[in-house]
């Protein structure tokens, strides 16, 4: 299974990381540049093996943001400020905070975010549409 690095597929990134052995620098070549990244700098830093974020419907939240912010050429972050354990984080477009979710660290070492990806991307539209701004 082939992977481009400037493509994404998330199926078929699913697939391969299910696929294939965790540690292997193959595997990680293999993988998107945002994922291979990740995998390098929690190495670098000695963390947990790198398991990236997903929404309540398993989709895995990366691609879906990076497609909205160059829909959009907006900054979209999850963030949690001044929260304690278990508190919902802001989702924030340009640094302006447009709804929160909640969310939880799976035992599987992955944050799931409470909201499906549908949904996600609705309330990001929603938030350009009722400010006017264009897809570039």
């Amino acid at each position: 299974m082939e992977i481009t690095k400037d493509e994404y597929d998330p199926d078929a990134a699913e697939q391969l990381w299910e696929l294939e052995p965790k540690d292997s620098d193959e595997h990680i070549e293999q993988l998107p540049v945002w994922w291979s990244e990740a995998i390098e700098e929690f190495q670098e830093h000695d963390l947990p093996a790198y398991q990236p974020p997903r929404f309540a419907d398993d989709v895995i939240t990366p691609p879906v943001v990076d497609q909205l912010q160059s829909e959009y050429d907006a900054e979209i972050r999850f963030m949690g400020v001044g929260v304690e354990y278990r508190d919902s984080w802001g989702v924030y477009i340009d640094d302006e905070q447009i709804f929160t979710v909640d969310r939880e660290r799976e035992p599987a070492g992955y944050t799931r975010y409470q909201v499906t990806s549908d949904a996600f991307e609705q309330n990001v539209r929603n938030h350009f549409a009722d400010t006017g701004d264009e897809t570039t």
